[in-house]
């Protein structure tokens, strides 16, 4: 049992690592690139949620809830940014206008910013109420994630708060991969 716990902790920690790299990608990175990044981390994000909202606890539940739309946002801001570069790209169109240009621009930007992170930002401090007894150093880094990124939302400026989301996935990586039975055990049932 400890063996598959130990394995459980290291595959929760890698999906939390792959996780951040894809949303930085995400963010970091222009057109079909960024969209194959967006992919990715609707993907692994539902490995992540998955590992990290293991149990029949409300705050659980609610994290998954919400880690739905999350991934489902992720989604279609991919689509949005693969869109335009494929079609030119791909399908050899014309670029389109500048109207068009922007109002696609826009409509990703605020998908991001607004409704993705804010659904990510309760996700996380879910999460961190849930764990608060088991991971309680995670916990507090995950409060603290929530609150920047709602501050942020609130603020129409939601992917410039993905820093504190990626502090947060990087110290469950952390905590995973050291996690020990008697965690993993209460964190599930919490």
């Amino acid at each position: 049992m400890t063996t598959m716990t130990a394995t459980n902790g290291r595959t929760t920690s890698i999906a939390c690592g792959l996780f951040a790299l894809c949303l930085f990608g995400t963010v970091a990175n222009d057109g079909t690139v960024s969209a194959f990044f967006a992919v990715g981390a609707a993907a692994v994000f539902a490995v992540v949620l998955t590992r990290l909202t293991h149990g029949d606890s409300a705050w659980f539940t609610a994290a998954r809830t919400l880690g739905t739309a999350v991934v489902a946002g992720l989604l279609v801001s991919a689509a949005l940014r693969g869109a335009i570069a494929h079609l030119t790209g791909h399908e050899e169109l014309p670029l389109p206008s500048a109207d068009v240009l922007n109002y696609s621009t826009a409509l990703d930007h605020m998908l991001l910013n607004v409704p993705v992170m804010a659904a990510l930002a309760l996700v996380i401090g879910a999460i961190s109420v849930a764990t608060l007894r088991t991971f309680r150093w995670t916990a507090y880094v995950g409060i603290g994630a929530a609150v920047v990124v709602l501050a942020a939302v609130v603020l129409q400026i939601g992917a410039y708060a993905i820093p504190a989301v990626l502090l947060w996935v990087l110290c469950q990586a952390v905590a995973r991969w050291h996690s020990t039975p008697e965690q993993s055990g209460a964190a599930r049932h919490a």
